[in-house]
């Protein structure tokens, strides 16, 4: 996809600002894959800074492989104890010393306000700074002002990784210039799916469904965001973002999977079907709802942690499955941003 010329070799300094599951893969990624980014791209990736909820870690001339493979180590929250490391210094200071080349915001969501993830933004761009976001809620809440500000700026702002993170689905979408979009819909949301299959699978209830997708790491302490839709919903905002159409998280109508029962279930077995989590946005709407389909529709066999979607056009249906996300998934679509904007910039 990127064919890089046989020219001397381009640094890409960057920041990662958020440390969890997603910014540790990246980190192990840029590891494994930095010879191939070098021999194949002429790219050298140098990682300059890299912030938690605490504090931050820098080193002006980059950190090492090791370097980066210790701190995917440190506990979560304390990567200012790392040598170097820091605690009270703002993203300006921090970037007005170190100059890097791109943001890279992996922080949680938050759908409240954006915060602190657009501040994040919009900061690294007044300085100058390329975007790569897997973060979803400054697209959800300020997509206007962030991309009112990229524009003025001349600077790029990338978010594969915000829907079916380990997938190319937003670059298919953005490639279909010449097709009229009628609708999309799908399975947007691996935690939800993964608690309808195992209900299906073994005739349990949502409760104890949700208990195993806890123990396994699926869903988190508090699913609330997966389970009453808000995760499928920021997503259908996004896609409706690039399909040119501006829909408010609050105009999103959803169901709350929790009110799903295993006589619902079992009804739905009886009847040769199989009630699926569909987000849909089209024309006039956006929804994330519990809908009966039937077993030969193709959404209907999708399961486990499995995303899927289907794209409805003037020129037929196309059909979209794989991984919805995962750290090291959603990391290769991080990584892919950062080449995208390393290679034309």
């Amino acid at each position: 996809m990127f064919d890089a010329p046989n020219t001397k070799i381009k640094n890409i300094d960057i920041a990662i600002v958020g440390f969890g599951n997603v910014g540790r893969s990246l980190a192990k990624l840029i590891v494994y894959k930095r010879q191939v980014l070098e021999d194949k791209f002429n790219l050298r990736i140098n990682v300059k800074a890299i912030f938690d909820s605490k504090g931050a870690v820098v080193k002006e001339e980059g950190f090492s492989n090791y370097e980066l493979l210790k701190l995917t180590e440190i506990p979560r929250s304390k990567i200012s104890e790392f040598e170097n490391g820091l605690r009270g210094a703002s993203l300006k200071e921090i970037y007005d010393k170190i100059k890097p080349n791109i943001h890279v915001e992996l922080t949680p969501s938050n759908y409240i306000d954006g915060e602190p993830s657009t501040s994040n933004i919009l900061t690294a761009l007044n300085l100058d700074c390329n975007v790569v976001t897997a973060t979803k809620s400054p697209l959800v809440l300020h997509y206007d002002e962030i991309f009112s500000l990229t524009k003025k700026k001349g600077l790029k702002v990338k978010f594969r990784g915000t829907v079916m993170g380990g997938t190319p689905f937003i670059d298919l979408l953005m490639s279909l210039k010449s097709y009229e979009i009628i609708k999309v819909e799908g399975i947007l949301n691996a935690t939800t799916n993964f608690i309808l299959s195992t209900m299906y699978e073994k005739l349990i209830s949502y409760e104890q469904a949700l208990a195993e997708a806890k123990a396994i790491g699926v869903a988190e302490a508090d699913p609330s965001i997966d389970i009453k839709g808000i995760d499928a919903a920021a997503k259908l905002i996004i896609i409706g973002r690039l399909l040119g159409k501006r829909i408010s998280l609050d105009k999103v109508e959803r169901d709350d999977i929790s009110k799903l029962t295993l006589n619902d279930i079992i009804n739905s077995i009886k009847e040769n079907r199989v009630i699926k989590y569909i987000a849909t946005i089209d024309e006039s709407s956006a929804s994330v709802k519990l809908r009966s389909l039937e077993k030969s529709d193709p959404l209907a066999n999708i399961n486990g942690t499995t995303n899927a979607v289907r794209i409805v056009t003037d020129s037929g249906d196309l059909f979209f499955v794989g991984k919805g996300g995962g750290g090291m998934e959603t990391a290769h679509s991080v990584l892919d941003d950062i080449i995208s904007i390393g290679v034309s910039s």
